[in-house]
């Protein structure tokens, strides 16, 4: 692959669209709109080089673009608008990778995908070959599809996960209502003025309280992320 550029941006994509919970990004937790904890936990983030909220051109988006516009916003850090927990000590551990090891994809493998805190790293000729030789679906939210399908085609680099992050049984994502219920809990229960809630702090109150996780276990992850974990194995057993 070609040399991959310096500079390195962190993208939250988000929609108002949802057929499970529409209008999360604009949900309250703790008082705030969902995506405006969301961007400002990103721009915490060290060696990146800012934050870039992508969203459609819908008009029912105008919001999203609004609120961007009030906070303020070639390596991606990809980050979906639907993970206001994203762990930022995981992602400046992925972006260290990234760049020292010039990679074109850089990620956690496994299940640890379905806690909705993470984040990846993709240079910007790896996403210009998936768009170019990809099918349509690889042109969608699952932007690294053609990357896990492909790996011979790409330098990827396989990042753990920072000890005492693997909580595979707990669902920090906000894909339906209930999951916003529980999330919704989490800052409430958890206020701290002046700084950040930690993915960590959030991981231990859960342990606190089992009952908190129990509001969203029932619920199914979707397919894709189902499918993208199974990819898994034949990336990592070929590194």
């Amino acid at each position: 692959m070609s040399a991959v550029p310096s500079r390195v941006f962190v993208v939250v994509s988000a929609r108002m669209a949802s057929s499970r919970c529409p209008g999360k990004a604009m949900a309250l937790l703790a008082g705030r709109p969902l995506l405006e904890v969301l961007l400002e936990r990103m721009a915490d983030a060290r060696g990146v080089d800012g934050v870039v909220l992508a969203t459609s051109t819908r008009a029912e988006n105008d919001a999203l673009a609004r609120l961007a516009e009030q906070i303020g916003a070639g390596h991606v850090v990809r980050v979906t608008g639907d993970n206001p927990l994203t762990d930022v000590e995981t992602l400046e551990r992925l972006v260290a990778r990234h760049v020292a090891e010039r990679a074109d994809y850089t990620y956690v493998p496994g299940d640890a995908l379905l806690m909705g805190i993470l984040s990846e790293v993709v240079s910007r000729p790896a996403l210009e070959r998936s768009w170019e030789k990809g099918e349509p679906r690889h042109r969608s939210e699952l932007m690294t599809l053609y990357i896990k399908e492909h790996p011979d085609e790409f330098r990827v680099v396989a990042e753990a996960l920072p000890e005492g992050l693997y909580r595979p049984e707990y669902r920090l994502t906000v894909d339906e209502a209930d999951d916003l219920a529980l999330m919704q809990q989490i800052f409430a229960r958890l206020p701290r003025p002046g700084r950040r809630l930690t993915t960590r702090e959030a991981i231990a109150l859960l342990d606190r309280e089992p009952e908190l996780a129990r509001i969203n276990a029932h619920l199914r992850h979707k397919p894709a992320n189902i499918r993208s974990v199974a990819l898994d194995a034949g990336i990592v057993g070929k590194r």
